[in-house]
């Protein structure tokens, strides 16, 4: 027996999604974050700084810069230096011009402490705090931080 069709054909059609929305705190839009259970002198508000701005200065005779691309956050005032690198960031200071310091770009997202080594060896150097594994550096992650620590838009 022939079928009868009426040429009702229903299209089930869905979009699927690229993956799960990425996860953090958003960089482009967010002028400071607050750190937490990072230790004693770790811990408070951090503030952006972007390529090309003076982050840190030790006592006023050797700046240190932030170049390239990304941006760091940093704990108070610029003679702190603790500082939140993103992966991509790269410092170097104004008498080693061209001269990457610190260990940066890192890669990854890392928390640290910037100091000055004088005398023959005159080198800016990194202690890490916290490290994370994440290598996008649009968003600050807030979760996977080792050892632990809390990151919060302020």
């Amino acid at each position: 027996m022939p079928r009868l069709s009426l040429g009702l054909g229903v299209q089930n059609t869905r979009k699927v999604g690229g993956g799960a929305a990425p996860s953090g705190i958003p960089v482009a839009s967010t002028a400071s974050v607050v750190i937490g259970n990072a230790g004693a002198g770790n811990n408070g508000t951090y503030t952006k700084y972007v390529p090309q701005q003076l982050i840190l200065l030790n006592n006023g005779v050797v700046p240190l810069y932030v170049n390239i691309a990304g941006a760091c956050y940093l704990l108070g005032g610029p003679e702190d230096g603790r500082i939140l690198f993103s992966p991509d960031a790269q410092t170097w200071d104004d008498f080693y011009v061209g001269s990457a310091q610190c260990g940066t770009p890192f890669g990854n997202w890392k928390l640290g402490y910037v100091y000055f080594e004088g005398g023959d060896t005159s080198a800016w150097l990194f202690t890490e705090i916290a490290t994370n594994a994440s290598t996008n550096t649009a968003y600050i992650p807030t979760s996977g931080w080792s050892p632990s620590i809390t990151i919060t838009a302020a």
